[in-house]
């Protein structure tokens, strides 16, 4: 017998999977991060700085006393996440570093020149005698391009060594890598047992399931890992086959969600949130676990989201980082803003409500409060707004100091 969601159900349930759906819905402090970065299998890092980053709008939007001496304390001090690539340059639960030996693997010095082999045993040896250590710890008397963005040679070796698994980042200063030697950074009770393909492909359906709550095979084979080596037909093949694996067994649920099919697990149609209950206001990363997937996106939420600041001026319709706002399972519109920390102005160029959108009055208070919040959080005191869509919505917030 079929298993049919109604968009709303299928919304939900992403929502509370993803840790949206309610206030703090992971608890506060630092083992509530904990929680949020294994459930959510991985957490963006992103360099754009308009606003707060992206890794640590992702978190805080989750977890509301969040720092970012958190997730530096989660890497270096309690060695419960690590640095890798997933399907960009993420934080990862430490619990889950056993399913990326076979990509570090895959990164071997297959017909690499001499001088680089070179370089990168002249990293090694220094960081084994010296601890760990940065890129600007090396001279650049011998920088000739390598065609990694014209990068001296060391960083070149460093980031090498770093994917194939010989060096790990073991904290950042500021938003530079230190990197240290992997067994040194390794808890000592760390499983490291090789997962065959069929168990990576499992690994990857159940981590993307509890992430999602729902998802298509397409959105479980997302994830490419950034190599080329991992084509990703090969991913969707092994993931189709994990699924069909898991149907048999009972572990995974087919459901339709419209006339689209989708997986999800018994456990997560059991707690099904029957009603949001107070709708929360919060502003996305772009970035965001949630919204990464723009065509999931668009077909669950109806939201068509595009982030702008890899186009020309000429082609934002809605600024340079604009945010989606989410207010309780909708997302109804989108805030472009910037922190100009210098002056402690947080500055709403553009404020747009989704067309259809009509509960003004209903949202205006929440969104006031959730601007206040955002503000301080990116470490600014004043709020100002230059323009809202439509009009009058901008007489109906409250834009007072914070």
């Amino acid at each position: 017998m079929d298993i049919r969601l109604s968009p709303k159900e299928a919304r939900r349930l992403s929502l509370q999977s993803q840790g949206l759906l309610r206030h703090n819905q992971f608890g506060r402090g630092r083992n509530a991060l904990v929680r949020a970065v294994e459930q959510l299998a991985y957490i963006q890092i992103d360099t754009i700085s308009v606003i707060e980053r992206a890794h640590h709008h992702t978190c805080w939007t989750r977890v509301d006393n969040y720092t970012a001496r958190m997730l530096d304390q989660l890497q270096w001090r309690h060695k419960k996440i690590f640095e890798y690539w997933f399907h960009a340059a993420s934080y990862l639960p430490m619990s889950n570093y056993r399913f990326f030996q076979p990509l570090m693997h895959s990164r071997g010095n297959q017909n690499t020149p001499k001088r680089d082999l070179k370089m990168q045993e002249y990293v090694l040896d220094r960081i084994h005698a010296e601890g760990p250590l940065q890129s600007r710890d090396f001279t650049d008397h011998d920088h000739r391009s390598s065609g990694w963005w014209n990068w001296k040679p060391a960083k070149v070796a460093m980031e090498t060594l770093f994917m194939r698994g010989d060096l790990m980042v073991v904290r950042r200063d500021g938003f530079q890598k230190i990197y240290d030697l992997t067994e040194r950074v390794l808890p000592a009770d760390i499983d490291l047992t090789l997962p065959n393909e069929e168990d990576w492909h499992r690994f990857l359906v159940e981590q993307m399931l509890t992430a999602l709550g729902l998802a298509s095979d397409n959105e479980l084979a997302y994830i490419r890992l950034g190599s080329r080596r991992i084509k990703k037909q090969r991913i969707l093949n092994g993931t189709r086959r994990a699924i069909r694996n898991m149907l048999e067994e009972g572990s995974v649920v087919e459901v339709l969600v419209g006339d689209k099919k989708r997986y999800t697990t018994r456990e997560h149609l059991d707690n099904l949130p029957s009603r949001v209950g107070r709708k929360l206001v919060l502003f996305l990363s772009p970035f965001d676990n949630l919204i990464i997937q723009r065509q999931r996106t668009l077909e669950l939420f109806d939201f068509d989201y595009q982030l702008e600041c890899y186009l020309p001026d000429q082609k934002r319709l809605y600024g340079y980082f604009s945010l989606p706002i989410l207010w309780g399972d909708q997302l109804v519109g989108r805030m472009d803003a910037k922190a100009a920390r210098k002056n402690g102005e947080f500055q709403i160029k553009n404020l747009v409500l989704e067309k259809k959108f009509t509960h003004y009055e209903e949202l205006a208070e929440g969104l006031s409060d959730e601007i206040g919040r955002f503000a301080t959080f990116n470490g600014c005191e004043r709020i100002s707004i230059d323009r809202t869509e439509p009009k009058r919505f901008k007489s109906m917030l409250r834009t007072v100091s914070h």
